[in-house]
């Protein structure tokens, strides 16, 4: 996932991070001096730390980061949360500072973009990194039920099922924000019919465009090793 999402851009240098559930604890992608960055994670960059950020690898040359309270105050307030990614895609930095909304301006293109367009995007207004439980309580507020939280001038904040799951979420999101800012760069680009939209939302396959989880997941696997 690390290595996926840097490569797509949505990490920059060494800023932002991916986790993972594991039973009462989470596996996190670590910081320190040692590190390389996002795009060159290995197994070994991945520490074991409990939902407070405190690290349960005592040997372990990387820690913990000091924004994986993000991850498990999100853990500890929902049960089915599995996979969470915080990231720092320029188009969210762009079309947050911006206020441009990420309207639903198309449709069969990518029907996972056009779900997160109608549900909408919640947008947390302070651009600080999220240090400590108070903030972070405080963008949970502003989240509620989304599985989505934008952090104007910073990124973005997505929860899943799944480490894969939440990495496509994260990956469509992206891809909504990028028409979205050069929709506004054209001017005048109207959102898809309200009929479209209904209609979209009452289908059984709604949201099912291009495969599962699981399929977009091997398709960036295979991506990762051919690029």
């Amino acid at each position: 996932a690390c290595q996926i999402l840097a490569k797509l851009g949505l990490f920059k240098e060494t800023t932002g991070h991916v986790s993972a559930r594991s039973g009462a604890a989470m596996l996190i992608r670590g910081r320190g001096k040692e590190e390389t960055g996002l795009l060159f994670t290995r197994p070994g960059d991945v520490v074991l730390a409990d939902f407070d950020g405190r690290t349960l690898e005592k040997k372990s040359i990387l820690k913990p980061p000091n924004e994986s309270v993000i991850h498990g105050e999100l853990y500890k307030a929902r049960p089915a949360v599995r996979g969470i990614v915080h990231a720092h895609p320029a188009s969210i930095v762009l079309t947050s500072m911006a206020g441009i909304e990420l309207r639903p301006i198309f449709g069969g293109y990518d029907p996972r973009g056009m779900r997160i367009a109608i549900k909408g995007v919640p947008v947390y207004q302070s651009s600080l990194t999220l240090h400590d439980v108070e903030h972070v309580h405080a963008m949970m507020e502003v989240m509620g039920d989304h599985d989505i939280c934008i952090l104007r001038g910073h990124g973005v904040v997505v929860c899943g099922t799944s480490i894969e799951d939440a990495t496509i979420k994260a990956i469509k999101l992206d891809h909504l924000a990028n028409l979205n800012l050069q929709a506004a760069m054209l001017g005048n680009v109207a959102s898809i019919s309200q009929q479209d939209q209904q209609t979209f939302l009452t289908r059984k396959t709604t949201g099912m465009g291009g495969g599962g989880s699981e399929t977009l997941w091997r398709f960036y696997c295979e991506w990762l090793k051919k690029n």
